[in-house]
């Protein structure tokens, strides 16, 4: 992994992974959220031998369900296949944590798969509510972490 970049990227070098590991079988169009360019929104990449393998976008956003003062949302995080097990999406995570600091935020929430809710509880991320379905992609929790 001591040959991994990480580093912030523009929207467009996002998509492919975005769309290979979150939205398979989906179209295109799928991978592309409204928030995307949104002002204050920044995309972080793993790459390697110029390869993206993991990717994160951080967004400026509240969350009714918390009493937050400057609170970011954490969308559409993957790793390649290939990169699972190895780091890449704690080091992403990390990166993006110490942004959203550096940017005043107090809060970082995310809707999670229930899949991977034991990565994010490894980081400290709590589950916040219950169980809920997003459409055509699966069940999902509510996850958060203070700050």
């Amino acid at each position: 992994m001591s040959s991994v970049v990480f580093k912030e990227v523009p929207i467009e070098e996002i998509y492919p992974l975005r769309h290979q590991v979150l939205r398979k079988g989906q179209p295109i169009d799928t991978c592309y959220y409204p928030e995307d360019s949104r002002q204050g929104v920044f995309h972080v990449a793993a790459i390697e031998n110029d390869n993206i393998i993991g990717i994160a976008s951080f967004y400026p956003e509240v969350h009714v369900a918390f009493d937050s003062k400057s609170s970011w949302r954490l969308r559409g995080m993957a790793t390649s296949e290939s990169a699972r097990g190895l780091g890449i999406g704690r080091k992403l995570l990390e990166q993006g944590i110490n942004e959203c600091r550096k940017k005043g935020g107090d809060l970082l929430w995310c809707n999670a798969r229930t899949s991977a809710a034991g990565f994010y509880r490894k980081l400290n991320f709590a589950i916040q509510g219950e169980v809920f379905n997003i459409e055509n992609i699966g069940p999902h929790y509510v996850m958060y972490k203070k700050l």
